[in-house]
């Protein structure tokens, strides 16, 4: 998963954010996730490349019984530009979750305003932005825009309990271990919405290609 190694207590350091291998979904649940991939999201600032947030990617294990046809596929064919795989991940009837450990501090409302714009523009572009998705879509933005700092070391927790719910939280300057001691903060019941908050993490032209060719390969270690 690029720039990583496993330590004595299970988790995986990436870009100096630990990722336990297996999470629970939520405080009060027993179910365990697998993190499947990490990834970086950057950009290029004035000739300088900045890191602002890690990434690492949990699913159950039973994802493998919904992509069994890309049993025996090379990450190569995964990523590939006219490959069905990411949609068919979002799809994917099981429990999700995104950790994002943020690297440079950024405003809240700074955070989500990238997100805002890529589901927006996914859901107005397949003809599926109506009230119910502005107003779900609302409620997400302006949770995030009440965070005033996000500083270098908080975790941001995007959980689906299946692909037509996201559930949200946000634990700032303070890193969280493998027993999912993070509580729900919001909910989005739109299942449009849920869905292109997915797709903009895990869709084929989603913020991270780092994450998305560690996702692959972590898929295919899994089937």
């Amino acid at each position: 998963m690029g720039s990583e190694s496993e330590s004595e207590s299970e988790c995986v350091v990436f870009e100096g954010a630990s990722f336990p291998t297996t999470m629970s979904s939520t405080s009060s649940s027993s179910r365990k996730l697998l993190l499947l991939g990490n990834g970086i999201y950057d950009t290029e600032i004035h000739y300088l490349q900045i890191k602002f947030y890690g990434i690492g990617v949990y699913a159950e294990a039973d994802l493998g019984q919904h992509l069994k046809e890309w049993k025996g596929k090379s990450e190569g064919e995964l990523t590939a530009e006219d490959s069905s795989f990411f949609p068919s991940f979002c799809k994917a009837p099981v429990e999700k979750l995104a950790k994002l450990v943020i690297i440079k501090e950024v405003k809240g409302s700074q955070f989500v305003t990238p997100l805002q714009s890529s589901v927006r523009d996914r859901l107005a572009y397949a003809d599926l932005y109506e009230e119910e998705e502005e107003e779900a879509l609302d409620s997400l933005v302006e949770f995030f825009q009440k965070k005033a700092w996000l500083t270098q070391g908080s975790s941001i927790f995007l959980y689906w309990p299946s692909p037509s719910r996201l559930q949200v939280s946000v634990v700032v300057g303070n890193e969280v271990d493998g027993a999912g001691s993070w509580k729900v903060e919001v909910e989005v019941g739109n299942e449009n919405v849920a869905r292109g908050v997915q797709e903009w993490l895990f869709g084929p032209t989603a913020v991270s290609p780092s994450l998305l060719k560690s996702l692959a390969s972590g898929v295919l270690r899994l089937l």
